[in-house]
């Protein structure tokens, strides 16, 4: 179990909700392997939860689509849920979807500026990013990195296999520093690209709080974990 997991179940246990004495709370996990998101959503559908909790829209559309409406799901995204099709609007979501959004894609230029900021020599940035998770956050990133005169490229990962491509691109373009779109695919991984850092002194950014966490230089962001804990305000008003 992550982290995000046990400050999500802590938080329901704080506010009465047991597991295993007054709810069964089923964890079910697609360990970075996309494929597997439609065959876990329908299972769990199949069981006929009273509730559906989820954090990322690439794990919440799956079981949007499987529940088609019989469940409501409470869920946290980081990406856009209406350009991913599972929300109407932010303030009207969908019938049987409610939650919260930590979309920063107007901080992606933050990231870059403070990434210059505590590595001046930075001339150079690689983007490691998931084109699966719905958000802008390159585009903000290259209008960063052009108001600063860095060069921007981009190297996307659809799955954890992709990563070793992805690194060998930085590596050929002789990136300086690195940016990295959080996304649960790119989190899944985090350990591993902080790793590649640290090896080649090469100084690495993301969003999230759990980045930083698995060693990369720092995060500029929501943290997860927190978000998870107000979801649990509203699982209890359903």
């Amino acid at each position: 179990m992550g982290p995000v997991d046990q400050s999500l179940k802590d938080a329901l246990a704080q506010a009465g909700i047991l597991d295993g004495r007054n709810v069964e709370i089923v964890f079910r996990y697609a360990n970075g392997v996309p494929d597997r998101l439609v065959e876990l959503a329908t299972e769990l559908v199949a069981q006929r939860p009273t509730l559906l909790l989820a954090i990322g829209g690439d794990v919440i559309k799956p079981l949007f689509e499987a529940s088609k409406g019989s469940v409501p799901i409470v869920g946290g995204v980081s990406d856009n849920p209406i350009r991913s099709g599972i929300a109407v609007s932010l303030a009207r979501p969908s019938k049987n979807f409610t939650g919260i959004t930590f979309l920063t894609d107007e901080m992606a230029a933050k990231r870059i500026e403070l990434l210059k900021q505590v590595a001046p020599n930075v001339r150079k940035v690689g983007v490691i990013f998931n084109p699966q998770h719905f958000d802008d956050e390159v585009t903000f990133a290259r209008r960063g990195a052009e108001s600063l005169d860095l060069e921007l490229t981009a190297y996307p990962i659809n799955v954890i296999a992709d990563l070793d491509t992805a690194l060998k691109g930085v590596e050929a373009s002789r990136a300086d520093g690195l940016l990295v779109i959080s996304s649960r695919l790119t989190g899944v991984v985090a350990a591993k690209i902080a790793q590649y850092g640290q090896e080649r002194r090469l100084p690495v950014i993301a969003s999230w709080r759990e980045f930083a966490d698995s060693g990369a230089l720092l995060s500029y962001g929501p943290s997860r974990s927190f978000e998870a804990k107000r979801l649990v305000g509203y699982v209890q008003k359903i």
